[in-house]
């Protein structure tokens, strides 16, 4: 059962790594940083599951250091959350007894655990430069290990900065071997990046354009089924990788500390990130418009916004003449009527629809049904159906999770224009 919302819980800025972006470690390093009382997070646990929620995330800092950690983990097992994201650096998590400690919290539930774990480089070097702490690569490797060895569900997050973005290349052999299903890649956010100076600001924020070239040798790299995700970068900049890059996510609310109060009100977590979040007026006319923010107020100042430059539709066909970039992954279910497939073809030629993502294709009843799944920004999904009737095209949508927001609406609305076409009026 999907989340009706994501909860994130911060149990504070106390941390072993010194990530050169990093509010937490900087937090740590400056004597700001130390054990909490988790009375408040564990009330705000308890509140979001009698409230209907099915997932909770865990965070830091680096959360597995708190000495509550590991009551704050039973608590969440009691409450019967189907889902418990542990977002950790891997140090800790490098002794066995430790992770044997947080699976036995679960008693015989299995799977119940997302470990989520932050590797700041796809290489050694490039890692523990970014950390500024000798060795940590290592540990998170032993993590890797043991938590693949164990059956556990590993995923992965970067903060993409001018220290690390070159090795991204290296991720699909790294990840390989463990069994990792999805990586998200995420630009730096200078907000949350705690007190810098500009001379460090400009050394942590790359221009797109340099990243683009170590981006696509990831892309490549991957399986066709793997969940590859690259956050806040102007689809202007990369339109080949545009079936991965995403400016927001599922609806998440995310309660922060800091070091005047326990616990901060709650967050709109993608609201708050797009928060510094800007684009010249020309963006009005790209395809990628409504499901792009541009780029944060350092890094307009930093490099201009000159290389901003709308995607036209005309320029997105000699990009992408056969609609590949757009596809979903191959239709589930085997053979598809011919009518359907050349509706399907339409609905290819024709992405993107707004701020709708296309994840899926199902076809049913002896390939004379299919199904497209999109999710819309807020974390709407809705499903839009084609078959036939007496000899005749016939489909309709529906929305399966969320409320028919306004993107949405939009976004099924084109769809729906493009299937109203017909195929001899198609160019």
């Amino acid at each position: 059962m999907e989340a009706k919302k994501q909860i994130e819980i911060q149990l504070g800025h106390m941390c072993n790594n010194r990530c050169v972006f990093c509010f937490s470690g900087q937090q740590t390093s400056f004597g700001r940083a130390g054990p909490l009382d988790l009375t408040p997070q564990v009330d705000e646990m308890t509140k979001a599951r009698a409230a209907g929620h099915t997932k909770v995330t865990i965070l830091g800092g680096e959360p597995t250091l708190q000495p509550g950690f590991l009551d704050v983990v039973r608590h969440a097992v009691a409450l019967g959350f189907d889902e418990i994201v542990i977002f950790t650096n891997g140090a800790k998590t490098a002794r066995e007894s430790f992770i044997d400690e947080v699976l036995a919290t679960a008693g015989d539930r299995k799977g119940l655990f997302t470990w989520r774990i932050s590797i700041q480089g796809a290489t050694e070097e490039s890692h523990d430069r970014t950390t500024l702490k000798e060795g940590s690569f290592a540990r998170i490797l032993r993590t890797m290990e043991i938590l693949h060895r164990k059956g556990e569900r590993i995923t992965i997050n970067m903060c993409v900065v001018t220290s690390n973005y070159e090795s991204v290349g290296a991720f699909p052999a790294l990840l390989a071997p463990y069994g990792v299903k999805q990586l998200h890649l995420d630009m730096v956010r200078p907000l949350d990046a705690g007190t810098r100076t500009e001379e460090e600001h400009r050394a942590m924020i790359p221009r797109y354009s340099d990243m683009v070239p170590a981006l696509e040798e990831m892309a490549r790299g991957f399986p066709e089924d793997f969940d590859l995700n690259i956050g806040n970068v102007p689809y202007c900049f990369a339109p080949r990788l545009s079936r991965f890059i995403h400016h927001g996510g599922n609806d998440t609310t995310t309660f922060t500390v800091d070091d005047r109060r326990p616990l901060n009100r709650p967050l709109d977590k993608y609201n708050w990130q797009g928060r510094d979040k800007s684009k010249p007026e020309r963006c009005a006319t790209c395809v990628f418009d409504t499901r792009c923010k541009g780029v944060s107020d350092h890094y307009s100042a930093y490099h201009g916004t000159d290389e901003l430059v709308p995607v036209t539709r005309q320029k997105l066909n000699e990009i992408d003449p056969s609609g590949d970039l757009f596809s979903p992954p191959a239709p589930t279910g085997g053979h598809v009527a011919r009518s359907i497939d050349a509706r399907l073809t339409r609905l290819r030629r024709g992405a993107p629809f707004g701020a709708l993502v296309w994840r899926e294709v199902v076809v049913s009843e002896g390939g004379g049904r299919a199904e497209a799944v999109f999710d819309g920004p807020a974390g709407e999904r809705a499903t839009v159906w084609m078959t036939e009737t007496k000899g005749r095209p016939a489909g309709g949508y529906r929305v399966d999770t969320g409320s028919p927001t306004p993107a949405l609406v939009e976004g099924l609305r084109a769809v729906v224009d493009v299937l109203r076409v017909r195929p001899s009026a198609q160019s």
